[in-house]
């Protein structure tokens, strides 16, 4: 045994080597951690273990015919014996092929998944620094324009206040795209804070939907509410007006003058389930599976937009243990459905619904 030892530690250095060489390189230190977290543990280790486990085989093996003869050492001689021993290096051989190649493809392919999340951390950190330069002179650019619409440079005709009027629209977009960046630099970095309490959702959608009250009567959009249950969930209050907010705001967008909306609210198996549904254009079927990605806007969105909202919903409601899914077919409407835990202070709340 002391030999099967001394063979597998020295298979293995090379691969341990490599891994230190990986997990301890400085610029991707921070990536590899939160790789190792995702996984559950180091990949190398289970990678080692189970070579380890398949090495064991042909000394098991062994041990196996030595016992069943008794521990006589006269099965190692002659043609058994020989046989034993070709079987045995052929199998150290093979391991030792086995392990070199599969090592050299599973090294590649951790580095190049180290050296991606590195990259993709780079350009998060410089989004987030710009976006937090253009900040301030957004908010500085908006009080100006605001005391010169309130006249305070000078008294405005008509036309002037129009220009004005549309040039604080399009800094309103600009703000709300540098938060939006802003916001996904936090979510993606981990530093998001989440402010829970108990909150009733349904009076969260009612405010939502009488803040929107003007856009669903400028379509004459019918809107239905179809409330059951108490609905108080243990989440973060703020956040949960945004999902609402892009929720139903993506609603009255996508729908034509006179369509309908329905959202409904109910009690499931712990958690509060909200549904969605319109009777819009619908999602094309080569663009569901990426509907909830960063900065991914349907062929049909002639309006503009981020592409953000989506993909910060769907981490809102992650970060509450929670889902978000969508049904959708074309020409005849979409449904989103949040299923968000009542609270997860329970211990038997511990799965996302399926």
């Amino acid at each position: 045994m002391h030999f099967t030892k001394c063979i597998l530690l020295g298979i293995m250095k090379p691969m341990n080597d490599k891994a230190i060489d990986t997990f301890n390189d400085k610029d991707f230190s921070a990536e590899s951690k939160l790789l190792i977290k995702e996984l559950g543990e180091s990949p190398y280790r289970k990678f080692n273990t189970a070579f380890t486990l398949m090495a064991l085989l042909p000394f098991l093996a062994t041990f196996y015919l030595l016992v069943s003869k008794l521990f006589t050492l006269e099965v190692l001689r002659g043609e058994v014996g020989f046989i034993l021993f070709i079987s045995l290096a052929i199998s150290l051989c093979g391991y030792w092929v086995g392990y070199t190649i599969i090592s050299e493809i599973f090294n590649a392919l951790i580095r190049m998944t180290v050296k991606a999340r590195h990259s993709d951390h780079l350009k998060s950190l410089l989004v987030a620094s710009v976006s937090h330069e253009f900040k301030n002179p957004l908010s500085s650019l908006k009080l100006c324009l605001f005391d010169m619409a309130d006249g305070l440079t000078q008294n405005l005709n008509e036309e002037q206040k129009e220009m004005l009027f549309c040039c604080n629209e399009i800094v309103d977009r600009l703000s709300r795209l540098v938060n939006d960046l802003l916001d996904i630099y936090k979510i993606e970095a981990g530093i998001v804070d989440i402010n829970r309490k108990l909150c009733n959702v349904a009076y969260l959608v009612e405010k939502q939907i009488k803040e929107m009250e003007v856009n669903l009567n400028q379509k004459n959009i019918k809107l239905t509410k179809e409330f059951k249950g108490n609905n108080i969930a243990w989440a973060d209050e703020d956040k949960i007006l945004r999902v609402i907010n892009n929720l139903l705001s993506n609603a009255i967008k996508y729908t034509p003058p006179d369509g309908s909306i329905v959202v409904r609210i109910k009690e499931s198996d712990g958690f509060i389930k909200l549904d969605f549904q319109d009777n819009g254009a619908g999602i094309p079927l080569d663009q569901m599976g990426k509907i909830f990605n960063k900065f991914e806007k349907m062929d049909l969105d002639k309006k503009g937009g981020t592409g953000l909202g989506l993909a910060i919903s769907k981490d809102i409601i992650e970060l509450h243990n929670g889902k978000i899914i969508v049904e959708s077919k074309p020409g005849i409407g979409s449904k989103f459905t949040v299923f968000l835990p009542q609270d997860l202070r329970q211990a038997s709340i511990t799965e996302k619904p399926r």
